[in-house]
């Protein structure tokens, strides 16, 4: 039942197995025999539970009901199962499997609100991810259709932690899954995942199907376009001329030149899309099409629900992420204006501009949170969560006058926004991701 329920509900977002191989080994009931196997169901056991806390209650309620009073308790009931499954001789030999899983735990724990359990299980995976070379194009030779398409996804899922990162480092704790000059040696047309569902690709071979149909990779490919307009050019090769983050750090026209530029990039990324993924899309039109059952076109129209409630929240929230930086780095520019020399004012924002912007943005946010369905929003978990509070709380730093009409229109999306968090944010802990919740008992004097 959870394996299904994450087929049904988190596979769109977190696409780490091959569907039909998959279901396969459910049905051989294969984690009997697989030590490897087992661990990934329990991972997936642990997403689901950590993701979804309205299912959850459905398990406890269940015949035989699951025995755990919190989620929590699961997660880390699954994850020390999986690390007793694990022998001396576990690192010697890797495969995307053992990816999956240590990703999928990062995923579960982030989802919990685990923060610190996150952060150390996340540098396993990506520890893992760079010994199978997941973004080196020239290391898939010998790999066949399916685990090809696999390590692909696989490199994305770990882009996203690598961008969240290099957005929200406020400690400067994170490692890093790739410097600079490894993320400008990367063509990400070469790693994109094929535009095909899981039941066309086969070991040797990837179909065509017979007739059109609305494909889950087409979000899961859009939805990585804008985690890489965040930070460079989705469709142009980085040129030896673009300045490095470093020296952007120590040029302040050149970082306001570009965080405007990645605005502009998002700002209208997501225009031409397929009309399935669009904001105010209709459900996907799949009536027609042959081999789907009435449950399987429901299960479908759900599944692209939240993926583009995914996108869309992502995109808004990137967006308002480097609203945050621009604005920081505006200010800094306007107060030392004098030892830099007169700015490079070409495409800059005026202070209401900027918060115009943030309006549009919030206005669209909005949309997403009344007009979707709750179902299509908790498949997304603390994700969506955390990224409206992420948006709600920059609109705190409002610079206007309260009497002013857009601090008066912010106050009014404050306070939206935590009506919406009341009921979206199902952790079972305090949001602590932006503290530092560790300590240095080093430090500690008795």
């Amino acid at each position: 039942m959870i394996m299904q329920d994450y087929l049904d509900y988190i596979y769109p977002m977190v696409p780490v197995v091959h569907r039909p191989s998959f279901l396969k080994a459910l049905e051989e009931d294969q984690d009997c025999e697989d030590e490897g196997f087992l661990a990934l169901t329990l991972s997936i056991a642990a997403l689901v539970v950590a993701t979804m806390a309205n299912r959850f209650r459905t398990y406890q309620s269940h015949t035989p009901p699951l025995r755990f009073s919190s989620r929590k308790e699961m997660v880390h009931f699954c994850y020390q199962k999986i690390l007793a499954l694990r022998t001396a001789s576990y690192y010697d030999e890797l495969n995307f499997q053992k990816f999956a899983i240590s990703y999928i735990y990062f995923a579960a724990f982030l989802q919990l609100g685990d923060h610190n359990w996150s952060r150390m299980v996340s540098v396993e995976a990506m520890q893992i991810a760079r010994l199978l070379n997941l973004h080196r194009i020239s290391e898939y030779d010998g790999l066949n259709c399916i685990e090809t398409q696999l390590r692909k996804k696989g490199f994305w899922l770990v882009f996203y932690c690598y961008v969240h990162a290099h957005l929200q480092n406020l400690h400067g704790e994170r490692l890093s899954y790739l410097d600079p000059g490894m993320l400008n040696s990367i063509d990400p047309n070469d790693l994109m995942p094929l535009e095909v569902d899981d039941e066309f690709i086969f070991k040797d071979e990837v179909a065509a199907p017979i007739t059109p149909r609305p494909c889950l990779a087409t979000g899961f490919i859009h939805h990585s376009r804008v985690f890489l307009a965040a930070i460079r050019d989705p469709y142009s090769k980085p040129s030896a001329k673009d300045p490095c983050p470093c020296v952007r750090t120590h040029d302040l026209n050149l970082q306001v030149h570009f965080f405007q530029d990645r605005l502009d990039c998002l700002r209208h990324l997501l225009i031409d899309i397929p009309s399935c993924l669009q904001l105010s899309a209709p459900v996907p039109n799949v009536l027609g099409v042959d081999g789907l059952s009435i449950e399987d076109i429901e299960t479908l129209q759900s599944q692209f629900a939240s993926m583009r409630a995914n996108l869309h929240i992502t995109h808004i929230w990137l967006q308002s992420l480097i609203l945050d930086q621009l604005e920081v780095a505006q200010s800094r520019q306007q107060r030392q204006i004098p030892a830099l020399g007169p700015p490079d004012h070409t495409g800059i924002f005026d202070q209401r501009a900027l918060w115009l912007y943030r309006e549009e943005l919030c206005r669209q946010l909005f949309f997403i949170l009344y007009n979707f369905p709750q179902s299509s929003l908790e498949a997304n978990g603390l994700h969506a969560a955390n990224k409206v509070r992420d948006i709600a709380s920059s609109l705190l730093a409002c610079p206007f006058h309260p009497e002013d009409p857009i601090a008066k229109r912010v106050a009014g999306y404050v306070q939206r926004s935590t009506d919406i968090l009341s009921r979206l944010d199902s952790s079972e802990v305090m949001n602590a991701m932006h503290l530092q919740t560790w300590i240095d008992t080093d430090r500690i004097s008795k």
